[in-house]
């Protein structure tokens, strides 16, 4: 049954207001709470100074593909001819002097080059994400031609 009497409508009005003044001193709370970026969480969700995102990490690093590459795992020159492919006529031109498209590189010789390239790497730089890595190798090798890529 509905409250009808004064004394129930007056309850109910405390309930209400105490609701209120907890919803207050909670907001107030969270807002007064603030978080310097650190090392480990360095962005800070805008709108929510009291919760932080973590970095974002690669998911493959330069050090992680050369330990697969050594350790002849295949996966490792698959996730290289994806990028190759990914990239390739875009972010740099795989063609010679006269940017005629040449023939594409073997697998061997992608793991070769790709492995060569990475031990030249800081440790530092190895913890950057593996697929840049490639594609500056492949923009150093192959520029793109100041009139364009490859038709």
């Amino acid at each position: 049954m509905p409250p009808t009497g004064s004394h129930d409508m007056g309850a109910l009005s405390n309930v209400r207001a105490a609701a209120a003044v907890l919803a207050l001193m909670l907001a107030a709370s969270s807002a007064a709470v603030t978080q310097v970026p650190d090392d480990e969480h360095p962005f800070i969700m805008p709108g929510t100074p009291a919760k932080t995102i973590p970095a974002p990490s690669p998911w493959l690093t330069g050090a992680q593909l050369l330990h697969r590459l050594e350790q002849g795992n295949a996966d490792a020159v698959e996730y290289i001819k994806g990028v190759y492919d990914a990239t390739e006529s875009g972010l740099w031109c795989y063609t010679g002097r006269t940017h005629v498209k040449l023939h594409k590189q073997s697998p061997e010789a992608m793991r070769a080059d790709a492995m060569a390239y990475l031990r030249k790497l800081t440790a530092a730089q190895r913890k950057e994400r593996a697929s840049d890595h490639l594609v500056r190798m492949w923009q150093i090798r192959w520029p793109c031609p100041p009139d364009g890529c490859c038709p």
